[in-house]
């Protein structure tokens, strides 16, 4: 891998580790930090969401929480947003790691230094895994835990007409047992991936020709690994649970996940073009299902064909589901453009039409990435970091309706200061008891703020520039956060 690359990427994911602020999707937080918060003594059972007493989620990404935040407090009070930003730090490492291993891994299959390099900078710049890759998510975890065991396992680079990166058998039979570790850590991270890890099995098995040994090996890796998990969640619940099962149970016998919506099976289709950003999403819908066809035989094919089978059966839709396949994209971009160098003549890319349509990409890629570098991801959190930062005494928040710690019908406890938040949320103000704190706030997420007689703005989300005449009509539709003092 370039190094020019490495360091260009390294200072674009720092950047984007502190200004994405917020999480992509509910469950990165609740599941998670929320989890590890009740744990730590910083909030209350009644607190959690429901699916804490439904015992269905792995506590493994909560214990690292809490295993870091232990550390952090040994240093002194602990900064929530601080500490997130060392999370996604932590992940943006893990992230660079497995470009790092994929390009090196594929670049020997591709044919010239051109496409080779691009592999680089389609692992490391691609937008959509930079945008996941920096994120403490199952998805992302998982999908990096998959990852790196895939190219644990010893399957050096093969090529062949129907395989990108087929093996032959040799290899130290301890990095079998290695793999199985990691696959079990990406089960426990995201129990949909076990899809994907059957998937390489049936290859090993019906392709690879893997002699059962090392197959026993895989296994007792992956068991090893969820049986620590099983620890794990005895540590965090208190009580000996089966969580894989209980998920199964609440998500699909009781069709739980089906109240968050449905949608047809064609449905991811629209997502990711819409999604992804056209024209460049087109890529990322044909180079798979290229992929898929073209190197049926390729284990990553056999791993990403069923998991894309299930996830279309299944009526709960959501594009994040399929952040676990983003570590593998741009090799499979690259795969389709060296097939095309094959049928096309090798001076193809160097053709006006061709020069021009990669140009358009990049430019469109680059775009997107410095949106995802610079933009935080939901605008609570940057709305309560004003108030930590400000007010070290007990705050009492009052709100008509939505106040600054809501997120749909939760509340962010993991920001506020422990013991120190009171929050009186009702539909009249007249309902509202005296405020008994030094500090007294009132928070509101509207077009038009109409805050309390003698309220004092001290913070809002809406930037000075808005209030241009050019620009003020155009936004007048558009919410803002308002935070004011009583």
């Amino acid at each position: 891998m370039p190094k020019q690359y490495l360091i260009v990427s390294a200072a674009a994911l720092i950047t984007a580790c502190w200004f994405s602020v917020g999480f992509h999707q509910g469950d990165e937080h609740f599941q998670l930090l929320e989890f590890a918060a009740w744990k730590l003594g910083l909030l209350t059972e009644d607190q959690l969401p429901w699916e804490f007493a439904e015992q269905m989620r792995p506590a493994t990404q909560p214990a690292i929480v809490y295993v870091f935040y232990k550390v952090a407090a040994l240093f002194g009070d602990v900064n929530p947003y601080h500490f997130t930003f060392f999370l996604r730090l932590l992940s943006a490492g893990l992230f660079a790691f497995v470009a790092v291993q994929v390009w090196a891994r594929f670049a020997p299959a591709l044919a010239t230094a051109q496409l080779v390099r691009w592999l680089a900078l389609g692992l490391l710049f691609n937008w959509c895994s930079v945008y996941s890759g920096i994120r403490f998510s199952g998805e992302n975890w998982a999908g990096m835990a998959l990852a790196l065991g895939v190219l644990t396992y010893p399957l050096p680079q093969a090529r062949g007409h129907h395989h990108l990166f087929t093996p032959p058998k040799n290899g130290d039979i301890l990095a079998c047992f290695a793999a199985g570790l990691l696959f079990g850590l990406a089960f426990l991270f995201r129990y949909q991936v076990a899809i994907m890890v059957v998937g390489f099995g049936g290859w090993l098995l019906f392709i690879g020709k893997e002699n059962w040994q090392r197959l026993a090996l895989v296994v007792v890796g992956g068991l090893l690994a969820v049986a620590l998990g099983t620890l794990a969640d005895r540590w965090f619940y208190g009580e000996w649970v089966i969580a894989p099962w209980h998920y199964l149970r609440a998500n699909l016998v009781e069709g739980k996940a089906a109240t968050f919506g449905t949608a047809p099976w064609w449905d991811y289709f629209r997502m990711v073009f819409e999604r992804g950003v056209p024209p460049l999403s087109l890529l990322y819908i044909v180079a798979p299902l290229w992929y898929a066809w073209r190197y049926r035989r390729d284990p990553l094919s056999w791993m990403m064909v069923p998991f894309l089978f299930v996830h279309f059966l299944l009526s709960r839709k959501d594009a994040r589901f399929l952040f676990p396949l983003l570590p593998w994209v741009p090799v499979m971009i690259l795969a389709g453009l060296q097939e095309l160098r094959h049928l096309y003549g090798q001076d193809w890319l160097q053709r006006r039409w061709g020069q021009r349509s990669i140009k358009l990409l990049w430019t469109i890629n680059l775009l997107v990435l410095s949106t995802v570098l610079f933009r935080p991801l939901i605008s609570e959190v940057k709305v309560n970091k004003f108030v930590y930062d400000r007010y070290e005494q007990p705050v009492t928040l009052f709100a008509d309706d939505k106040h600054l710690y809501s997120y749909t019908n939760l509340t962010l406890h993991f920001y506020q200061r422990p013991g120190k938040v009171t929050i009186y949320q009702n539909a009249t103000r007249e309902a509202w008891p005296a405020c008994t704190t030094s500090v007294c706030l009132y928070s509101q997420f509207t077009r038009q703020p109409s805050p309390p007689a003698g309220a004092k703005l001290i913070y809002t989300t809406r930037p000075a520039w808005a209030n241009a005449p050019l620009l003020k009509k155009w936004l007048h539709n558009l919410a803002w956060w308002s935070v004011y003092e009583l």
